[in-house]
């Protein structure tokens, strides 16, 4: 209705391209948020360090190069950046809305609606004040509300820009993590000895057959398992696991006060709280950290990754990875279809650092899907206990293993391709540059598939599954020992391996001997 001078841009020009002069014509509003000159916020103190310094002080980084040490973060960012957008459209609608209602009445009404209209660009004749006087009110009804609309457009647009830029600067940070991995390697993994144990009792598929209604054929026939081997009452999964770790720092030709860490890949251990540190006892590695990783079957791959780890961070240099079970003290030896695949085993290997460019470790993949844990598990039992003044707890124990063998055939079948294949790809390796398929010993049937996708021959398959079973976390490094005692393997000898199992879970590697 009425012509008005639009406010002007407040905005420095500066900003607008070049942006050269920022830091002259801008101040600094949170350490993040500038602000143009004249419109001042003061900056965000963080709690006990005062006012904001680009100096550094005792112990604290410099604000001017720490990657974002105490800059604000979260809400805070967003408040931060919020204010001054919102101080700037504050000055913008005061502007207006001066313009709009505090212009002289009257006769000088008349003198200033001419000045507007010509600036504006009208051409019709001026109309008497006494004329405009109905619409002055309307006027500026429309000034304020539009006014108020581009307040809240700024608003929104500074919680929109913030929001976008904070999940930048998140994503930034995430990558600069990783590539900070990648660039914090200070030594190489090398393989310098392996071993393996196993009970010298031995169970075979037709004294299974005086048990339970099976037979041989059927079992081999479902499975390639002939015979298991299984502990004694008497004997222990540590005495086990620390016969394997001998063999395999007798092989590496390095003692006990040597070894830096040891790592025993197990989810049926002698103690609830572990069996690494009775390993280290009987080992005499009074030097070494000793803990569990509990992985099922996948256990000696997330070991050994575990391992490559400290090894490539400096933490440690000689590192005794074990895998080892007994599940033969957990499954239902009623149930023919668990209780035939299952034996007692352990293998080990230790790992020293090496040159960076000698790594033997070439990738890794690991993964895990909870929602496939209820087709392969060993579920705790609660025994509801009264403690008194009608309130109760529990003691608890474990069943027997439960698997359903359709879901986690069909599970390995796919996983264990897609895995290794990816691996492959990644690393610029040819499926005829492997020369050992190394899986986990489950099934021949699920071996057999992954070589026939891999385009691999059976050839060159490692397998003792025929012998001793599902060994669980034992069952990939008493393979691997067994090949390299025989002469199979050799140094130099490319190797994929990957293990699968309860979890569901799984690992897949590719190193070199």
């Amino acid at each position: 209705v009425v012509g008005r001078i639009p406010p002007q841009p407040f905005w420095p020009k500066s900003l607008d391209s070049s942006k050269e002069p920022l830091r002259r014509n801008t101040r600094i509003c949170s350490r993040r948020t500038r602000v143009p000159t004249g419109m001042w916020c003061r900056p965000m103190a963080l709690a006990g360090r005062g006012p904001p310094s680009t100096a550094p002080q005792h112990g604290q980084p410099s604000l001017a190069t720490a990657a974002g040490s105490g800059r604000p973060r979260g809400i805070h960012g967003v408040v931060a950046l919020c204010c001054p957008c919102l101080i700037a459209a504050c000055l913008v609608a005061r502007g207006a809305l001066e313009a709009a209602f505090c212009e002289p009445q009257a006769a000088g009404s008349t003198a200033g609606l001419a000045s507007r209209q010509q600036v504006s660009g009208a051409a019709r004749p001026l109309a008497s004040a006494s004329a405009l006087q109905p619409h002055l009110g309307e006027a500026r009804s429309y000034e304020a509300g539009w006014n108020l609309g581009a307040l809240c457009v700024a608003g929104l647009a500074s919680v929109l820009y913030a929001s976008a830029t904070s999940a930048a600067r998140a994503s930034r940070r995430r990558r600069g993590a990783r590539d900070a991995v990648k660039l914090n390697v200070v030594a190489g993994v090398k393989i310098i000895g392996t071993g393996s144990s196993a009970p010298e009792t031995v169970v075979s598929n037709n004294d299974l057959a005086e048990i339970i209604e099976t037979n041989d054929e059927w079992i081999v026939q479902r499975t390639g398992i002939r015979t298991r081997h299984v502990l004694r009452p008497d004997e222990t999964l540590a005495s086990m696991a620390a016969t394997a770790a001998k063999k395999a720092m007798e092989k590496a030709n390095i003692s006990a006060e040597d070894i830096d860490m040891i790592i025993l890949a197990t989810s049926s251990p002698d103690d609830l709280f572990g069996s690494a540190t009775a390993v280290a006892a009987e080992l005499g590695a009074t030097n070494a950290v000793a803990f569990d990783i509990t992985a099922a079957c996948s256990g000696f791959v997330f070991a050994f990754v575990t391992a490559s780890q400290y090894i490539r961070a400096g933490a440690a240099k000689n590192i005794v990875v074990i895998g080892a079970d007994c599940l033969s003290r957990w499954v239902d030896w009623s149930d023919r279809g668990t209780c035939i695949l299952f034996g007692d085993g352990a293998g080990a290997v230790v790992v020293t650092a090496t040159d960076p460019d000698k790594d033997c470790l070439i990738g890794f993949q690991m993964g895990s899907d909870g929602n496939g844990r209820c087709s392969l598990g060993l579920p705790m039992i609660n025994k509801p206990v009264n403690l008194g003044g009608g309130k109760e707890g529990a003691n608890g124990a474990y069943g027997v293993l439960g698997m359903n063998g359709n879901d986690v055939f069909r599970f390995a079948t796919g996983k264990v391709p897609a895995v290794l294949s990816e691996l492959l790809q990644k690393h610029n390796v040819e499926p005829e540059d492997v020369d050992w398929l190394l899986l986990h010993q489950a099934n021949r049937r699920i071996m057999d598939s992954a070589a026939k996708k891999l385009k691999l021959p059976q050839e060159k398959i490692l397998c003792n599954l025929d012998e001793y079973g599902n060994t669980s976390a034992g069952s990939i490094p008493l393979a691997l020992d067994e090949a390299v005692r025989s002469g199979k393997v050799k140094e130099g000898d490319l190797i994929a391996s990957m293990g699968f199992g309860a979890g569901l879970s799984w690992g897949g590697i590719l190193f070199r001997m």
